[in-house]
């Protein structure tokens, strides 16, 4: 963000200092899921769409951000985007690589197991970017 005030320069991407990090998720609560499972299924399909629309035309999709995000279009044709290989789903292994950082970083005292927090049962059967 600091780029388009002309503070500073971006030397390197976030996916290239921290590769496979995962930068956001959706998050739903039990309960919520319980109420809603029709509408969550129906906003993680969409969501899967705008992934497969992203990878297959990522220059047409980064003229979308100056709307939606307010940056410049020159920074929304260079931002580093969000890694979408994985469909949607990321491995237990990439998570858990990343809870290594934030304890060694001092932000986790330890682990946290994520059988119980990371749940793909309700995202679109396969892998949606094939």
């Amino acid at each position: 963000m600091l780029e388009m005030h002309g503070v500073s320069r971006r030397l390197m991407s976030y996916n290239q200092v921290l590769e496979g990090y995962v930068f956001s998720g959706v998050y739903f609560s039990r309960a919520y899921l319980a109420g809603h499972g029709k509408e969550v299924r129906a906003f993680l399909r969409g969501l899967m769409r705008s992934f497969r629309f992203i990878t297959e035309h990522e220059k047409k999709a980064r003229t979308h951000l100056p709307k939606y995000t307010s940056v410049p279009m020159d920074v929304a044709m260079r931002s580093a985007l969000r890694d979408l290989s994985g469909g949607g789903r990321e491995s237990l292994e990439k998570l858990n690589r990343q809870q290594d950082l934030l304890i060694k970083f001092g932000y986790l005292k330890e682990r946290v197991p994520l059988k119980d927090l990371v749940d793909y049962t309700l995202l679109p059967k396969g892998r949606a970017l094939q």
